[in-house]
């Protein structure tokens, strides 16, 4: 899987391409970004067509050389807490395969990541960051509409349901 890191990120990481990689896998671009918050390093993933969000929170040196693992886990236990199916679940798991960076960005999914840090803040303000459950932080933070570039103002995208259709027509 591709994802596409900002400049914080990928001097985190050991092999981010400064080209763009092509990606094969049905499921799909994400994009990464890093963030200080209570001084703990955290990583927010996005997946670009449905804005499915995913926050890791605290990561040190380790955690960045096994955020495949991270991704996974993370992705998986999502899921599970906006109680997807278990077929559903397995299915979505079968496409992910090992991350790829790169550090060529949307400016339209940063900006819904910028929105969801902000959303972040809002719910979870008064909690120190490694307090947080973060499968039911990722959880709230996709349990919320979401708008994109050439969007109509009437229009949102839940990115719950998004994800959820997106694996369905896998």
């Amino acid at each position: 899987m591709i994802v596409h890191c900002t400049q914080k990120l990928a001097t985190k990481l050991e092999h981010a391409s400064p080209k763009p990689l092509q990606n094969s896998n049905p499921l799909g671009d994400w994009h990464a970004n890093l963030y200080v918050l209570d001084r703990r390093q955290c990583v927010t993933f996005c997946h670009d067509k449905t804005r499915f969000v995913l926050f890791i929170p605290g990561l040190k040196k380790e955690g960045f050389a096994s955020l495949d693992f991270w991704f996974q886990d993370l992705f998986a236990n999502t899921m599970l807490k906006l109680d997807y199916e278990p077929a559903l679940i397995e299915k979505a798991l079968s496409f992910v395969d090992d991350l790829q960076f790169d550090i060529v960005c949307d400016r339209s999914v940063q900006g819904s990541m910028r929105v969801a840090m902000m959303d972040f803040g809002a719910f979870f303000m008064d909690v120190p960051v490694m307090d947080l459950p973060m499968y039911s932080v990722s959880a709230r933070l996709n349990d919320r509409p979401v708008t994109t570039k050439g969007m109509k103002k009437s229009e949102c995208l839940w990115p719950m349901k998004a994800m959820k259709e997106l694996i369905d027509s896998l």
